[in-house]
Formats: C-alpha cells, sequence, structure tokens
C-alpha cells in the first residue's frame, strides 16, 4: 500500500475544554473493598484477570484519571484536531454511525458526541469507565474484550477510532484486531489508527534505562512497545481496503513547561501503574530516584515522544461484494 503523508493539515475540530482540566494526578480515591470476578489487587491498585487479556495497567480511578490526563494532552499536542479522516461534513450533517475502540474514560467520544449531535457514537472498552450520568443522548457504551471479536454485524460503522492500543494488543494480536476493525466498517467508511513511539533516540541514560526495562517486561507478555510507527503495515494486502494509507505525526515534549511536566508526570505514573520497580527488583523508592534523574535528563535532552496517525478507507466496493453478484 502506498503511505501519504500530511503533518499540516488544517485541525477540522477544536475544543475549548482547558488542559488544566486535568491536571491533578492524585484525585481523591473511592474505596473499593470488593472482591470482583476477572479482577485482582495488587499494592492497593486493581488488575484485570482475564484469560488472553495481557494489559499491564490498573483498571481503577486513578487510572482512569491517568487517562484522561492522557487524553488531553494529546488533544493539546495536535492543536484540537482530534480525528483526521475526512468526514467532517457527514458528521456535522448526521446519520454517521462511529465506534471508538478501547475508549477508555471516553474522551474523544465525549468530545464528538458533543460537537456533532446529529451523528450516533458507540465506545467498547474492556473495563466500564464512563459514568451514564455523562453520556449525551447519541453515544452509548459496551463492555467487552475485543480479543473475542467485536460484538457487531459486518459493515455497521460509518467511521471506526481506535488509539494508544499498544499495551493492550499482542503482536500476535494485532492483524486479527485491525481485520475486525475492517470487518465492521461500511463500504466506503474510514478506519483510524493512532499510536506512539515508546523510545527515540533523544532519552538520557537513565530514561533509556527504564525504558529499556520495561520493553523488556512487555515484551515478555508479547507486546511491542515501540510499534507505532508501523501500525500500518497490518493494513497492508486486505482487499477491502484502499491502497492509500494516509499518515500523520506530531510529538508529545517529556519536559520543559507545562505541557511537558504535565506528560512526565503521566510517563512516570504509567511505570508505577505496571509495578516496574517490582519487576526490576527494587524498591519503589529506587525508582522513584531514577525518575528523578530522569526528568533533569528530559528537560535537558528535549525528550519527546513521537505520536502516529493512520487513516484509510474501505472499498466502496469490495471483493466479497463483487463475488455476490
Amino acid at each position: 500500500m502506498n503511505q501519504s503523508t500530511n503533518q499540516n493539515q488544517k485541525p477540522q475540530f477544536q475544543t475549548k475544554r482547558p488542559l488544566s482540566d486535568f491536571e491533578s494526578l492524585n484525585p481523591t480515591r473511592e474505596d473499593d473493598d470488593s472482591i470482583m470476578d476477572g479482577f485482582h489487587y495488587k499494592s492497593g491498585r486493581r488488575y484485570h484477570f482475564l484469560e488472553g487479556v495481557k494489559y499491564p495497567l490498573p483498571c481503577d480511578t486513578d487510572e482512569t484519571y491517568r487517562l484522561k490526563i492522557n487524553y488531553s494532552i494529546s488533544r493539546y499536542c495536535w492543536k484540537g484536531n482530534i480525528f483526521y479522516s475526512p468526514l467532517e461534513n457527514e458528521l456535522a450533517k448526521g446519520g454517521i454511525r462511529v465506534l471508538d475502540v478501547g475508549c477508555g474514560p471516553g474522551g474523544w467520544l465525549l468530545d464528538m458526541a458533543t460537537q456533532y449531535p446529529n451523528s450516533t457514537f458507540v465506545g467498547v472498552d474492556i473495563s466500564s469507565m464512563i459514568p451514564k450520568d455523562q453520556q449525551p443522548s447519541n453515544m452509548g457504551f459496551l463492555q467487552c474484550n475485543i480479543h473475542n471479536g467485536l460484538p457487531f454485524p459486518d459493515d455497521t460503522f460509518d467511521f471506526i477510532f481506535m488509539s494508544h492500543m499498544f499495551t493492550s494488543i499482542t503482536e500476535n494480536q494485532w492483524q486479527d484486531v485491525v481485520d475486525d476493525l475492517v470487518r465492521v466498517t461500511k463500504p466506503g467508511g474510514w478506519i483510524e489508527l493512532m499510536e506512539g513511539e515508546y523510545i527515540n533516540s533523544t532519552s538520557g541514560p537513565v530514561t533509556r534505562e527504564i525504558q529499556t526495562q520495561l520493553t523488556i517486561l512487555m515484551r515478555s507478555r508479547g507486546i511491542n512497545m515501540n510499534i507505532g510507527p508501523s501500525v500500518y503495515k497490518y493494513f497492508e494486502n486486505i482487499e477491502d481496503l484502499e491502497d492509500e494509507i494516509f499518515t500523520s505525526q506530531t510529538v508529545t515534549p517529556l519536559g520543559n513547561g507545562t505541557v511537558g511536566e504535565l506528560a512526565f508526570k503521566n510517563f512516570k505514573a504509567s511505570h508505577f501503574g505496571v509495578r516496574l520497580h517490582e519487576y526490576m527488583g527494587i524498591s519503589k523508592q529506587e525508582l522513584e530516584d531514577m525518575f528523578k534523574i530522569s526528568q533533569k535528563e528530559m528537560d535537558d535532552y528535549e525528550t519527546s515522544l513521537n505520536i502516529h496517525r493512520f487513516y484509510v478507507q474501505k472499498k466502496i466496493y469490495s471483493a466479497k461484494s463483487e463475488d455476490s453478484w
């Protein structure tokens, strides 16, 4: 497939909600003393405990806030352009069905459903993080494990969006997930993926050591932490997709300035969330000390993370539909 790069496309959607809305990394935690099927508890955090689920991060109140912060940072770094697929007019007109896969707390869904009240938005996630009283009338949520297949008929949605799922999908699972996205997309509809690079050349030595250790840990679970730049490959050789894959890229700073400091806190919180110190055989305080050095390195090296978007259209006349004639 051919790739077309568009790094300077005019933002299609701007939001007025300030980045500072999600600056708190330490919200008041809810008491949760219950024991539930499908979860286990470690060091005061709740984690999924389901067969086939490799997701290493917690599923609790603190993680919900961290994901909200992550979305807020991403929206800011993309200058409010939260989607690139050319569907602005159709969304505004209405009648468009949109699916957000791995929607988390629903930041993207809520923004889209509010901006485009005449279209329908559905989110799926293995965790239920969106209170029903926060869902507008044109938005719905379904809790499911995408590795068991998306619970929708073929050709259901006009637009499918999926972002920051690289810690949830093993390399062996990626193609199956993408194939299922294509299956539930209508002919002529669009699929858009957004993923980041975990390691790049701007990291200092201590930061690189932290990244290396997490990369090894995640590799043991079958997860490639630096898959972001090559996600487009899973679109290739799918007959139902157009040949041209559109791409765009931005960066998230880690350090230097308000956004960078907030991104660093979010970055650090994710490493403690996977309990990296236990894997490394060091104390929590020792990992904290490493991050103190890492924070200074990020300022000195001007460390940033690359974020990639890939979007592609499903053929209006697929191979399957042609065979049916």
